[in-house]
């Protein structure tokens, strides 16, 4: 890896990891499984490029779950923290949970994604559009 951009790591630091380069395109995503996952109202989540991604330390404790078929959730082992999320589909690229990032992320949300599945107790749109499903603006062009 050349250009580390960011780090992260979990909240008991145990899995600790970098990026080299910039993140994907990202948006709050309040979709049902998002919010399980999450335990709150939305999650935040950037794709990148696997081999762009460096695990330092407790790579062997992410466990993973997978929620929908052939998508997973990945999490610490012992802290529960979720790291990222990764499809069958497309093995080479991962979704970053934002959250966990301990470098700032450079970047502004571009959207709500399904919003019609939102929490009935969250209504802060802002300024942001909001997509009942997937938002079109969020379509990745993950840098390689």
């Amino acid at each position: 890896m050349s250009e580390v951009t960011h780090r992260g790591s979990c909240n008991c630091g145990q899995v600790r990891f970098e990026i080299e380069g910039k993140l994907g395109k990202f948006g709050f995503c309040h979709c049902t499984t998002c919010r399980k996952a999450s335990g709150t109202a939305f999650t935040a989540n950037a794709s990148v490029k696997r081999a762009r991604v460096r695990f330092l330390t407790g790579e062997e404790a992410i466990s993973r779950y997978e929620s929908s078929p052939g998508v997973f959730r990945c999490f610490c082992s012992n802290c529960g923290s979720p790291i990222y999320k990764e499809k069958a589909e497309m093995p080479d690229t991962i979704r970053i949970r934002l959250g966990i990032l301990d470098t700032p992320v450079g970047a502004k949300p571009l959207a709500h994604a399904f919003w019609g599945e939102k929490a009935d107790w969250y209504d802060l749109k802002g300024d942001m559009p909001a997509y009942e499903d997937w938002a079109p603006v969020l379509k990745d062009e993950v840098e390689e």
